[in-house]
């Protein structure tokens, strides 16, 4: 009996039923009979695993679809992506999905010839990048089976699957690379980049003495949990059993972002001053610092916005804390810079479209985005963007009042400005809130109130006061 030849698949061999699965921003159980995830699109991709669908370490790893041969117009019937199968297997000592390795060529030679087979007796997830899949995978078990690369995509799914590519649009070897580590390869020399829930920057850790390594409050138990996962996978190693032992916790490098300094060491008076108000010089110290050319900055800008994408994704996906941070931390750098609205218009403007889309999509995961900031979830978990938009909003048209051409930073943060008002409520335009007004108490008397603006604060920023001679 003989089967279609399969598109781009990730088998999962020996996954443990009811096992927390997602991949990009779709998440569900796994069943007895779910055995991987084919029809995965040309793109970068994330696969994750945890052990429960609450508090568990998570554990995944970002790898690259390449596009299919242009020569056979996507038939993958006959191009080099017909044989792009992955093999994860699962590890009873990690409790994870890791690559088979080079020694394990044998096993992997098996599942892929036993690829159709899952695919005719229904074992394989087709990927999609709604959330609405979810509900209708978690009802059925696995989604409805339409064969290996047929059936027309509807409109929603392939809105769905631009959205995710403008999501991972700045991803890259070199960006992965440079804020995970060296990846992993497996037996057929397939990259991935790991990283887990655990995962933490230096900037983010706790430095308690006499503790080494200390995580941020909650994520004690995922460093113990991680700890051990790291003892077994060098076990695994030691005996031959397991994968590679490459799910520990990564150190993050990601850009070095201070917002309680803004300005080059030496400063004083006014550059000082002025430089804590707009940190447009900040932002492209760091743009000049990781571009390997001073005088073409557009890989350090690629570097800024693939890092706003990836850590905004790994807060969604694995909730974790140091993500987050460094995702507030870039959008608080670079919300308050005046002249990069006319110096760096383009990235300002890239900005402002990929935030849109990151808060569209944000309550993709549940619990969705905000509600997995902490202390500040829910709607105060929000109040730290709205308070940068505001801001942002009136450095925008104060900075462009004078400018006659059109602006493509304006055309987005209006669109932006749109969005968040029909979707949030909130009014950025503090013009448009009453702040000083009569009011009548309750024995007829009127009394002139005001409402004093805090956010106007610069919280970091040095006070100038010009005295009189």
């Amino acid at each position: 009996m003989s089967y279609p030849n399969p598109t781009p698949t990730l088998l999962t061999p020996h996954l443990p039923p009811k096992t927390l699965v997602g991949i990009d921003l779709i998440t569900f159980t796994s069943t007895p009979n779910f055995h991987g995830i084919r029809d995965i699109p040309p793109g970068w991709h994330f696969v994750y695993t945890g052990t429960t669908e609450g508090l568990s370490l998570r554990v995944g790893g970002w790898f690259f679809v390449p596009e299919p041969d242009s020569r056979n117009t996507g038939n993958y019937k006959n191009n080099t992506n017909a044989g792009d199968i992955r093999v994860w297997k699962w590890s009873e000592y990690t409790e994870s999905l890791e690559p088979l390795r080079l020694d394990e060529r044998a096993e992997g030679m098996r599942y892929k010839a036993n690829a159709g087979g899952l695919w005719s007796s229904g074992g394989l997830f087709g990927y999609r990048s709604r959330v609405t899949a979810a509900a209708v995978l978690k009802r059925a078990g696995v989604a409805e089976n339409n064969g290996f690369g047929e059936g027309e995509l509807d409109e929603e799914e392939e809105e769905g699957r631009r959205e995710w590519g403008s999501l991972t649009g700045r991803f890259s070897e070199n960006l992965l690379g440079r804020i995970t580590g060296e990846p992993g390869v497996d037996w057929e020399g397939r990259k991935r980049w790991v990283v887990t829930s655990g995962s933490t920057a230096r900037q983010d850790d706790d430095d308690i003495p006499g503790v080494e390594g200390g995580f941020m409050g909650t994520k004690e138990r995922e460093s113990e949990v991680a700890a051990a996962t790291a003892t077994a996978a060098e076990t695994s190693v030691a005996t031959g059993k397991g994968g590679p032992a490459d799910n520990r916790e990564r150190e993050f490098s990601f850009l070095p972002v201070d917002l309680k300094m803004t300005w080059r060491e030496g400063a004083v008076g006014r550059e000082r001053t002025e430089a804590a108000r707009d940190r447009s010089w900040a932002l492209g110290e760091i743009v000049h610092t990781i571009s390997s050319s001073h005088s073409d900055p557009a890989e350090g800008e690629a570097q800024v916005i693939g890092e706003l994408q990836f850590t905004f994704l790994m807060g969604l996906t694995l909730m974790n804390y140091s993500c987050l941070q460094q995702w507030k931390r870039l959008l608080g750098l670079i919300l308050t810079c005046r002249r990069a609205i006319v110096d760096r218009a383009s990235l300002m403007a890239d900005v402002l479209r990929l935030l849109l889309l990151q808060l569209k999509r944000c309550d993709d995961i549940e619990g969705g985005l905000f509600d997995q900031l902490g202390a500040e979830g829910g709607t105060e978990g929000a109040e730290f963007l709205r308070k940068l938009l505001r801001g942002f909003r009136t450095a925008l048209y104060e900075v462009l009042e004078d400018v006659e051409t059109p602006s493509p930073v304006r055309t987005e943060f209006e669109r932006l400005e749109a969005w968040v008002k029909s979707e949030y409520d909130w009014e950025l335009n503090r013009d448009a809130v009453l702040r000083r007004g009569m009011l009548q108490l309750e024995d007829g008397e009127e009394v002139e109130m005001e409402m004093i603006d805090h956010e106007e604060e610069e919280e970091y920023a040095p006070v100038v006061v010009d005295l009189d001679n």
